[in-house]
């Protein structure tokens, strides 16, 4: 189906409607060809396996347990090097999917204003241009009736179709990533779409959809602090942390994290193992409307206020995942001499589009056609 151009972004580990080489919409990161296994879009395994052993256990198990429980279960993950990594170099602020002057690749060779619409339910949505380039067509659409502060994230059951009725995008019907949304300052939401072939602007006689995935930036904050004494000894000599990693023992270290004010998750355990300090969140909702759902979910770790950025990874599917946060470069931002035994404190903010699916039926026509 030509349901759109995709390409992968290597810094959000996200699949992007957008040609290879191209920047990415939300970081501007330089898109490349997506690989054979997305890996935004992990199947079910050892994380997320191991993370629901973990909630199944944690009840039974007390405070302690479940820290052992997480070394055991989830920490080993992390070691055998499955996480993804998904810290951005920008700070820490939401991301948005509005593209200022979003190009397609090559002239416009031809454009069609259109301004037809039609209504399920509330929602009306406006076929307002369609423009074409070689080897791409751009959908410019406006959704009227969705609630405010809400994004279109993707279009379902999309097609095309001539005056006879035939579809201009034979296959599947589509359902397709928009390349940009951003709400109207006169109301509504403004979208675009962008397929990977041509359409004959005059061929086109109606557009239908069967739903929209409509969308909300949900960012939840965890704050959490680590004591390592031998860390803090060493911490002037971290270029070689050998050490850290291959130690058996941590005497004397603690870790907690909490969840600051979080609505979508809550954290049901943590460990701290081999220089790596791991937190395995659940979602408390139906994942797709929370900070785990994978449409263009991210973890940043940052010392307190944001100051310094720490490596961090998330990994798993379904309503579990599990955060991996590096202890050596939390100990290399502490200000001054590390006081042996003070915590050193950091933030995670695990931010996602969260998603719900609106049925519609949508065949949208010339007035009177």
């Amino acid at each position: 189906m030509a349901g759109g151009r995709q390409a992968w972004c290597p810094r959000c580990d996200e699949v992007r409607a957008a040609r290879p080489g191209a920047a990415c919409p939300v970081c501007g990161r330089r898109l490349l060809a997506v690989p054979p296994a997305r890996p935004g879009q992990p199947q079910p395994g050892r994380v997320d396996q191991a993370a629901r052993r973990l909630r199944a256990m944690a009840p039974l198990a007390g405070a302690a347990g479940v820290a052992l429980l997480v070394l055991a279960v989830v920490g080993s993950a992390f070691v055998a090097g499955r996480l993804t990594r998904t810290t951005p170099s920008a700070p820490a602020t939401a991301p948005t999917t509005t593209v200022a002057g979003f190009l397609d690749e090559g002239p416009e060779t031809g454009r069609r204003d259109f301004n037809w619409q039609a209504s399920a339910g509330r929602i009306t949505v406006t076929l307002r241009r369609l423009i074409v380039g070689p080897g791409f067509s751009r959908l410019e659409l406006h959704v009227d009736g969705v609630r405010r502060g809400l994004e279109i994230s993707a279009l379902q059951g999309l097609r095309v179709r001539d005056a006879a009725g035939r579809d201009l995008l034979p296959g599947e019907p589509a359902s397709i990533a928009t390349a940009t949304s951003q709400s109207n300052p006169a109301g509504g939401v403004d979208t675009e779409v962008v397929l990977d072939r041509p359409i004959d602007p005059p061929a086109v006689a109606s557009l239908e959809l069967t739903g929209l995935t409509v969308a909300r930036w949900v960012d939840e904050q965890l704050v959490g602090s680590l004591v390592d004494p031998e860390l803090q000894r060493r911490a002037d000599t971290l270029d070689d942390n050998a050490w850290l990693t291959q130690r058996a023992g941590c005497p004397g270290c603690r870790l907690r994290v909490t969840c600051r004010s979080c609505r979508t998750i809550r954290v049901v355990g943590t460990s701290y193992r081999r220089g790596r300090m791991t937190i395995a969140v659940e979602a408390l909702d139906r994942v797709e409307r929370t900070a785990l759902n994978p449409s263009r979910r991210r973890v940043l770790a940052t010392s307190p206020g944001g100051v310094t950025e720490l490596e961090s990874w998330i990994d798993g599917a379904g309503g579990t995942a599990a955060i991996a946060v590096a202890a050596d470069q939390l100990a290399a931002a502490q200000p001054g001499d590390p006081e042996v035994g003070r915590p050193m404190r950091f933030e995670v903010r695990v931010q996602a589009q969260a998603e719900q699916a609106v049925r519609g039926g949508w065949t949208i026509r010339q007035a009177g056609s």
